[in-house]
This record gives C-alpha cells, sequence and structure tokens, in this order.
C-alpha cells in the first residue's frame, strides 16, 4: 500500500503541474491569445515594429478604428489636411472612405526608420485599372504608440513621361 501512494504522489506531483500548464496556456485559460491581444504589448515594441502593426491591422487588416485605437495614441496629433486632428476624426474619416470594407488597397514599396520617425512609402490602388496615388505616411512614435502622423500624396498619372516611375 506504501508503494502505490508513493507512485500516486509520483504520477499526480509530475502530472498536476503540466495540466495546469496547457490548461493555462489554452483558449480557456488565463494566458490565452485573446488575455494577450488584449495586453498592452507595444511598449516594448520599436518604432518600425509598431508602424508595421498599425498598417497591418489597420489597412491590410481592413481595420482601421481597432489599428488607430490599439496604436495611436489617445492625444495622437493628425497632420492630415482632411481631417479634425484627432484620433476619433481619423477612424471617421478612413471608415467613410472605405477602408473597413472593400475600398483601396496599397503596396508597401519601402520603410525608412530613423529613431522614434519612420516613413512608409507605399502605393494605393483605388480600384484596378484606375490611376494609383504615392503615398508617403511619416510616423513619430512613442512608447509604442504613434504620437503624430503627416502624408503627403501624389495621383501617379497614367502617362508619365519619367521612365523610372513612381516606385
Amino acid at each position: 500500500m506504501r508503494f502505490g501512494t508513493q507512485a500516486l504522489c509520483i504520477v499526480l506531483g509530475i502530472a498536476a503541474p503540466v495540466a495546469i500548464t496547457l490548461w493555462s496556456a489554452s483558449d480557456k485559460g488565463p494566458r490565452s491569445k485573446q488575455h494577450y491581444d488584449a495586453v498592452p504589448g507595444q511598449a516594448t515594441m520599436g518604432t518600425r515594429d509598431v508602424i508595421l502593426a498599425f498598417e497591418k491591422m489597420g489597412i491590410d487588416g481592413r481595420d482601421p478604428a481597432g489599428a488607430l485605437r490599439r496604436y495611436f495614441a489617445e492625444d495622437g496629433t493628425e497632420h492630415d489636411p482632411n481631417v479634425k486632428g484627432d484620433r476619433q476624426s481619423v477612424i471617421d474619416y478612413l471608415e467613410k472612405r472605405g477602408w473597413s470594407g472593400e475600398g483601396p488597397k496599397r503596396k508597401i514599396h519601402r520603410i525608412i526608420v530613423d529613431g522614434d520617425l519612420g516613413v512608409v512609402h507605399h502605393e494605393i490602388i483605388l480600384k484596378p485599372g484606375a490611376p494609383s496615388i504615392a503615398a508617403v505616411d511619416i510616423f513619430r512614435v512613442r512608447g509604442g504608440k504613434i504620437v503624430e502622423h503627416w502624408d503627403v500624396l501624389q495621383l501617379v498619372p497614367a502617362n508619365s513621361p519619367n521612365i523610372h516611375g513612381a516606385f
């Protein structure tokens, strides 16, 4: 009987921590993916990481409101002349322009980062066959959040005389 009790204790001593670890990291446990998505982890992200996460969620993932709420500082400054200049005005503008639906597509051509500043040079395709837009977005990032944003847009003419192209 003594050997059986000892064997049971050994088995439970090994099995219990393994079972608790597996449960806690499962979809129902306290360390689930939902938990980590809700925990603000941007503070450890660098300028490039924040910008890429913002672009991936907001533009590629078609969730500009979610991306702005997660990565754009609540008191951040927006310099786009088409909006009031706060985070909510940018959300409203992008949703009105169709960025959360089947609206424009884009292709990143280059990203340049220097300290807390990052620049994304990309092409916005409003609809297939229509002239695209050459865009430059400039971001200032602090503490894992975008605190300032500027953009410059230029229509790419269908018949440009430039042999090198816009990109």
